[in-house]
């Protein structure tokens, strides 16, 4: 009996020795290192255009009858980001830059838009084509696996702006067939927003990142050099999801 007794302590002895040796690595609790990773998202915003010139100057000699429209392009957004950061506690800073592509566009037309000489039709297009940002940002650990963060710093995107007025006649002021202003502009601004990030397996984090961005504001011109009419503005909102693979101290 005690023979019996004495094997069974010394087995699980043993087993208890033996579990450490086969149990899953813990993940690393580190921040600290480079990471880089891909992006992807939903991307949305407002390319408002508004009636800078006059339409009652020559050449146009005409009279604007409603308002300009509000334009909300929208899309898909993807791409890839490179960082670094530092912890120091349950506090973690670091610097961040990414690259994304970006399919957002949107368009609206009114009909008629001047008056007193004329059928018209007036078309506004804006679409944005990629989107580059350069942040910094920190944040509180609420668990060593699992951050919450602000972040923030420089954006910068490209936009194209069109406004087109067709008509049959004298519709579109003393031009046959109407006319067409163009603009593709690179524009830098800011962005602000936050996020939440997890190290879910050893050098692998997941995050979920909402950003806002405002940019300057573009007159798109004539290549008949006529006098510019209208001026946009431009905003966007993103939110994304990442994948990110850290390298360590």
């Amino acid at each position: 009996m005690r023979k019996a007794l004495l094997v069974s302590v010394s087995a699980v002895a043993l087993g208890a020795a033996a579990a450490p040796a086969h149990a899953a690595p813990p993940i690393p609790m580190t921040w600290t290192g480079f990471y880089v990773g891909a992006n992807a998202g939903y991307v949305w915003g407002s390319s408002n255009p508004w009636l800078s010139g006059s339409p009652n100057a020559s050449p146009y000699n005409q009279n604007a009858l409603t308002g300009t429209p509000s334009l909300h392009p929208h899309g898909f957004i993807g791409g890839g980001q490179v960082g670094y950061d530092w912890q120091s506690g349950q506090w973690v800073y670091g610097v961040v830059a990414d690259f994304s592509g970006i399919s957002a566009k949107a368009d609206a037309s009114i009909s008629p838009f001047f008056g007193f000489k004329g059928p018209n039709t007036v078309t506004w297009s804006s679409r944005y084509d990629w989107l580059f940002t350069a942040r910094v940002r920190g944040g509180f650990l609420v668990a060593p696996n699992w951050l919450l963060y602000a972040t923030g710093g420089l954006a910068v995107t490209e936009v194209r702006d069109s406004v087109t007025c067709t008509t049959t006649g004298s519709g579109c002021g003393n031009f046959v067939g109407g006319w067409e202003f163009s603009k593709t502009s690179v524009l830098p601004g800011g962005t602000i927003g936050g996020g939440v990030e997890t190290i879910f397996a050893p050098n692998w984090s997941a995050q979920l990142e909402y950003l806002y961005a405002k940019f300057g504001s573009t007159t798109p011109g004539s290549s008949a050099g006529l006098p510019p009419l209208f001026t946009f503005e431009h905003h966007l909102n993103l939110i994304r999801f990442a994948i990110n693979y850290r390298f360590g101290p």
